[in-house]
């Protein structure tokens, strides 16, 4: 006769269940450490792409302000007599909004671009050739949200002199549209940087400082820039930089006046 088998003892309802908790457990933490891992690296190649951006932006504005004042005749304006008011078309740099975050600072530079006609050529700003520009920043209108963008803008044959107010770049596609009228393009991508940020100061200074004889304004430049990527506040930065302007504005000046007391000569818009 055949004996009776034993029972087979199973998984009870209690122990599956805790089985599954722990393996809900240690798939929740391999989940969460795959989650935060995509997110670091995320984040970083997020702070990676503005860094570079802001550091290209910074080297450009820094080198633009630098190469301001260049002129290819400049050695013409160095032995005048006396009293003239004589000075090298390139040698003014106008900041407008001084010292604020919307700064513009409009400037010029010889583009050694040989001379054609009347109003070309070395030692001549050829508005044509894009001799005068201009760096500004301006808040701007993008996906309903208000952005700080960096504009440059340079003259050209349609466009004779640059103003700092007037109207910006098209920002209803991307690339965006620079602006045919006014000289204006964006510098800066307001879909990924919003710049907070864009102040210059002017430290310029006359050697001599008393007007006993002819004179230079050294021109120096403070420049502060502040930005951050586009919903990361987290990594907003600030750069300062003190640009000296290579070419100084020189200007003889009478022995009775102080130099450049009206402003005009060295703190006006080039080409005015």
């Amino acid at each position: 006769m055949t004996p009776f088998p034993k029972s087979q003892r199973g998984v009870s309802l209690v122990e599956l269940m805790i089985a599954l908790a722990c393996g809900l457990i240690v798939s929740g933490a391999a989940i969460n450490f795959l989650t935060a891992t995509l997110r670091s690296n995320t984040d970083y190649v997020v702070a990676a792409a503005f860094t570079q951006d802001l550091r290209g932006t910074t080297d450009y504005v820094t080198r633009e302000l630098r190469r301001a004042g260049y002129d290819e005749n400049a050695m013409r304006y160095i032995a005048l007599p006396e009293g003239s008011e004589a000075v090298s078309p390139f040698a003014s740099i106008q900041v407008v909004r001084e010292d604020m975050d919307d700064s513009c600072v409009v400037y010029a530079y010889d583009g050694r671009t040989a001379r054609t006609t009347a109003g070309t050529g070395p030692g001549v700003i050829d508005r044509g050739a894009g001799e005068i520009r201009a760096i500004r920043r301006m808040t701007r209108t993008i996906n309903g949200q208000a952005i700080g963008v960096l504009e440059v803008a340079e003259t050209s044959a349609g466009v004779s002199a640059l103003d700092c107010n007037s109207a910006g770049p098209d920002y209803s596609s991307y690339p965006a549209t620079c602006n045919a009228s006014t000289g204006w393009c964006a510098l800066t991508d307001p879909r990924q940087i919003d710049v907070a940020r864009f102040n210059v100061l002017d430290n310029s200074a006359w050697n001599p400082p008393a007007a006993s004889r002819n004179g230079s304004k050294l021109r120096e430049l403070a420049v502060t820039l502040r930005a951050g990527p586009i919903g990361h506040p987290e990594y907003v930065r600030e750069s300062v930089n003190t640009v000296r302007v290579r070419a100084e504005c020189l200007r003889p000046v009478a022995p009775t006046s102080e130099p450049d007391v009206t402003g005009t000569l060295c703190n006006s818009a080039p080409g005015t």
